[in-house]
Parts: structure tokens; C-alpha cells; sequence
């Protein structure tokens, strides 16, 4: 993964998408590196998601799927890769996290 990849404490609109980071690395000491965008738009909800993915900070690994295969083969290699979560809040308002599990 290319690490300059997301855009950090700034706001900027892509293909109709506007999404300002809000919370860039740990939240505690030897946590978990957490990337936290609010997101707004008219446009449907797969666009503001793939928009998000591509743009905002790239990743293609959703949350629901990387518990899913971590459950079913518990290993580091499944436990430590990034994932995103997406949500739409309503009203054109959504939220993108990608989370990188702390490996030191």
C-alpha cells in the first residue's frame, strides 16, 4: 500500500464527493492507526463508497469481510490487515474509517 495514499487534516471534493479528515493515526498507546473521514454528498451511496476507497484512503478490504475470514481462519496474517468501515448516516452525510491493526 502506498502510504501517502490518504489526504490528512484537510478537506477536498472528488467526482461530487466531499470528505475532510477528521482523525489521522492511534488514539491510545499501542492501539490500533485509525483514518477517520466525514463524508458528504448527493450522489448514491456505492459512489461516495468507491469515491472514499480510491480517494479519501485507499482500501478495498471491508470490515464485514475481514471479521468474516478472520473467524473462520484466525491467523496474524488475517488478524493484521487494513479494512474499512462505511456508513450512511442519512441526509447525504456518511463516514469512512480504514483501520490498521497495531503491529509492532
Amino acid at each position: 500500500m502506498d502510504v501517502t495514499a490518504h489526504i490528512d487534516r484537510q478537506t477536498k471534493t472528488i467526482d461530487g464527493v466531499t470528505f475532510t479528515n477528521t482523525h489521522s493515526g492511534q488514539k491510545r498507546a499501542y492501539g490500533d492507526s485509525y483514518y477517520e473521514y466525514d463524508v458528504t454528498s448527493d450522489m448514491p451511496a456505492d459512489h461516495v463508497e468507491r469515491v472514499c476507497r480510491e480517494n479519501a484512503y485507499k482500501c478495498d478490504l471491508p470490515a464485514s469481510q475481514w471479521r468474516d475470514e478472520n473467524r473462520a481462519t484466525p491467523s496474524m496474517s488475517n488478524h493484521f490487515r487494513s479494512h474499512y468501515q462505511f456508513e450512511d448516516r442519512g441526509n447525504g452525510k456518511f463516514f469512512y474509517r480504514v483501520t490498521f491493526p497495531f503491529a509492532d
